[in-house]
């Protein structure tokens, strides 16, 4: 009975957190954290999850909580100073000059390069609406074209190449004490390939629409650059510089987050780019609440064995064999399509204990991979959907599905198989 109970809320909570349904009559709409929230009290009162859990999360969190709280912060003066939007200028600039491909080669380029320096959920965020209204500049009803730009987007990222990339992994991260420069040693080349494999099979998909696709030249007004633009991304690729060597020296990287977000929102306040509350509310706090609450509530569920039936599957073959990469990157990726990506990293972690780094990172690379294949495998690909119904871009499931399909199988087939060999 209790087990049922348990299972329920975990789908309860996710089901929330990716409907957001309003609360009629009141019409409170509720959010991801709000969703935790509700699993978490029910959990509480289950007796499933004690006080003790809470204090106990909030020791091994709050490190990583801080970390994305301050790439929020950077993200949102980046996006205030208008960097985005004279990214897009150019990017429309040098479409209009040349073909669709290289256009979209461009699109794909940011997209990988974005969720790199920021994190994935911040660049699907930003790029998704940009790249839309590109696409419907450049080639006018030619919605194809403006399809292929946005998977761009949603599919350019793969696996998180840094810790940083994904809040997923830096709480990961934190909790299993993987080291960033050995994170960044394992998944950067794997990344890499990953990207490569990716660009590869889109570039196959799309090359009809693309090569049919031409933009009508002519001169793009690019917007002024804000005084304080040349700081803030100068802020920024110092900070994501910093973290290998801050990392090197034994200090921690959420302080080198922090340092960074403390001083870029005060070259904002120094040169006006917006007041102190509207730069502060690009810190979500519902996003953090939502990651702190469903750490504690698939910790609740190994008390009813949800994380050891987890570990027979995984430990079924010798740790750190080839096998146990294919069984723990797969049972992840389909894992985090079917429950999302954040609670299910929760239970891999959980289940592996303290086996192989291989098998760990085996269930890293699943579950960035795995959201590709249901839109509920993450909050990026929710809000990736959300983006383009509002701008009247239609994705139906099933193409998101066979178009993340196409994607997923060959990727994580060579991601696995590079972790195995290196």
């Amino acid at each position: 009975m209790v087990q049922a109970a348990a299972y329920s809320t975990l789908a309860m909570t996710v089901t929330l957190a990716l409907a957001r349904p309003r609360l009629r009559p009141s019409q409170l709409r509720v959010t991801p954290g709000i969703a935790a929230l509700l699993g978490l009290t029910v959990l509480m009162l289950l007796r499933l999850v004690t006080v003790a859990d809470l204090t106990a999360a909030m020791r091994v969190q709050w490190r990583p909580l801080v970390s994305v709280a301050g790439i929020m912060l950077m993200t949102g003066v980046v996006a205030e100073v208008g960097a985005f939007e004279r990214l897009a200028a150019y990017l429309e600039s040098y479409a209009r000059r040349t073909s669709a491909a290289r256009a979209f080669a461009l699109v794909f380029a940011a997209s990988l390069a974005t969720p790199s320096l920021l994190n994935n959920d911040a660049a699907v965020l930003l790029l998704t609406p940009l790249v839309v209204a590109l696409g419907r500049r450049l080639y006018p009803g030619r919605e194809d074209v403006v399809e292929a730009f946005a998977f761009a987007v949603f599919l350019a990222p793969g696996v998180a190449p840094l810790v940083v990339s994904n809040p997923m992994n830096m709480i990961v991260a934190e909790y299993a004490g993987i080291h960033f420069n050995a994170y960044a040693a394992t998944m950067l080349p794997i990344s890499a390939a990953g990207a490569l494999v990716t660009w590869a099979l889109l570039r196959w998909r799309f090359a009809r629409v693309l090569g049919t696709a031409q933009a009508a030249p002519r001169a793009v007004a690019v917007p002024p650059r804000h005084a304080a633009e040349r700081g803030v991304v100068a802020l920024l690729v110092i900070v994501v510089g910093a973290y290998p060597l801050a990392a090197a020296l034994g200090l921690q990287i959420w302080s080198v987050t922090v340092a960074g977000a403390l001083a870029t929102f005060g070259w904002a306040r120094l040169h006006a780019v917006a007041p102190a509350r509207t730069l502060a509310r690009h810190v979500s706090v519902d996003i953090l609440l939502f990651l702190w609450g469903v750490f504690l509530i698939v910790a609740g569920l190994r008390h009813v064995g949800v994380a050891g039936s987890l570990a027979s599957l995984y430990h079924a073959a010798p740790d750190g064999s080839t096998l146990q990469l294919a069984i723990v990157g797969g049972g992840a990726a389909v894992g985090s399509a079917l429950v999302d990506n954040h609670p299910m990293s929760i239970l891999n972690l959980l289940a592996l204990g303290h086996g192989s780094d291989r098998a760990l990172y085996a269930a890293l690379v699943g579950g960035d991979l795995g959201p590709r294949l249901l839109p509920l495998g993450s909050l990026a690909g929710l809000l990736w959907m959300e983006l383009l119904r509002r701008a009247g871009v239609r994705v139906t499931i099933g193409r998101f599905v066979r178009m993340g399909t196409l994607v997923l199988v060959p990727t994580l087939l060579v991601s696995l198989a590079l972790l195995a060999i290196g």
